[in-house]
């Protein structure tokens, strides 16, 4: 990546983790090393984005713990994230990362499209740890042994935060916020009757 990413549209930046590093591997500590000070939204749209299209098998827990310690990071004030070594070592296939971005950036286009800075109380000050509070929510979420139906709303909420952080949208913030809020109870109503279910078939509730 040799252009700043920071003079860079959400869209440009994406494309080019394609060229990230060498090998057919990619350390999530390349990729965080390379996104400059725009890290936090685009570490959490990265990692978004395959819960939404499942192309990388596994990758929702590894998802949440690394949207999770972004959004830590965020609520504690940091100016960059900082991942300890045994996520940060951990690699994706390079082929399979390439894949994601060419099957979705379409949709990041279209969103970076719309997008433009406005409402940014959402996205600066205190409305940076709100949203760094609705990351670990809901990187937390997608940390549960979800199947890819509980893990869709999150990563769509996630999407679209990380985009409105991107590029300063407080609208899209607050859209992600309501999407976020929304997906936290279908979770939580989903988790609720895969329990209920549980237990009744083992007798444990009758009715």
């Amino acid at each position: 990546m040799n252009s700043d990413p920071s003079t860079l549209r959400t869209s440009e930046v994406f494309l080019a983790l394609k060229t990230v590093g060498e090998g057919d591997r990619i350390s999530l500590a390349q990729l965080t090393e390379t996104l400059g000070d725009r890290a936090f939204g685009l570490l959490v749209l990265i990692f978004a984005l395959p819960n939404i299209i499942p192309m990388i098998p596994g990758v929702s827990t590894v998802s949440g713990v690394v949207i999770g310690l972004v959004g830590l990071q965020m609520m504690v004030g940091r100016h960059a994230p900082w991942l300890p070594s045994a996520i940060g070592d951990r690699s994706l296939p390079r082929a399979q990362l390439a894949a994601m971005v060419d099957r979705t950036i379409g949709w990041v286009a279209k969103l970076e499209r719309v997008a433009r800075p406005r409402w940014t109380f959402l996205t600066r000050g205190l409305g940076h740890v709100a949203l760094g509070a609705m990351f670990v929510l809901l990187g937390g979420i997608l940390a549960l042994p979800l199947s890819w139906i509980g893990n869709f709303p999150p990563g769509v909420a996630l999407v679209v935060l990380s985009i409105g952080l991107l590029e300063e949208d407080g609208m899209l913030v607050a859209a992600g916020h309501a999407i976020g809020i929304v997906a936290t109870v279908l979770v939580v109503a989903l988790v609720v009757a895969l329990v209920a279910a549980a237990l009744a078939s083992f007798g444990w509730l009758t009715s």
